[in-house]
């Protein structure tokens, strides 16, 4: 009997302890705005893929890239002829001096391969600097506006699980970001 007199004071003690000590933390930390997070969510990704801005820059990549297309195509049609030419005269040249134009050949269908990844290059890159640079418009157009807003963290989209709709500014960004950036001028560095 004893020892659960004894458990029980020590746990009327832990009580009394445990019940002071939550009231002292509390009290020490009084409400602070400044450490309240003001949180502004924007679709990020999707703006990125809807402003017209973009969409213009990819349909200017998609003419350019029509246009290597054909240029890619016409070369090889004409190394295909050259290819077949090249066949027909296996059994009236000389060994040696087959060799030596197929050699060439050889070097010509090397070059056109380069050819061929340096025009995707061009194309990645272009798509590259564009997106880039619309980031950037966009980066500064959601500071605004979270600024505005009086946010103090921004968060993308497809970071917040929950949050409230009053939260979400991505309506007022892409509308703003369309008006601000309508288009970008994509360019193709042809010669790196």
């Amino acid at each position: 009997m004893k020892m659960f007199k004894s458990l029980r004071n020590a746990l009327l003690v832990a009580t009394l302890i445990g019940g002071v000590a939550p009231v002292s933390v509390v009290q020490a930390q009084e409400a602070n705005p400044e450490n309240f997070a003001s949180v502004m969510i924007v679709d990020f990704a999707g703006i990125m893929r809807e402003a017209s801005a973009m969409q213009d820059a990819r349909k200017q990549i998609r003419e350019r890239q029509v246009a290597y297309q054909k240029e890619i195509e016409s070369r090889e049609q004409g190394l295909r002829e050259e290819e077949k030419q090249l066949a027909q005269q296996r059994t009236l040249l000389a060994a040696d001096v087959f060799q030596g134009k197929q050699k060439q050949f050889q070097q010509k269908v090397a070059d056109f391969q380069k050819f061929a990844q340096a025009r995707s290059r061009v194309l990645d890159q272009a798509l590259a600097e564009a997106q880039s640079k619309f980031s950037q418009a966009l980066n500064e157009i959601i500071g605004k506006v979270a600024e505005e807003r009086g946010a103090n963290l921004v968060l993308h989209r497809g970071q917040a699980v929950l949050f409230a709709t009053s939260m979400d500014a991505s309506k007022e960004v892409f509308d703003r970001v369309n008006a601000e950036v309508p288009t970008i001028a994509v360019e193709f560095k042809e010669g790196s």
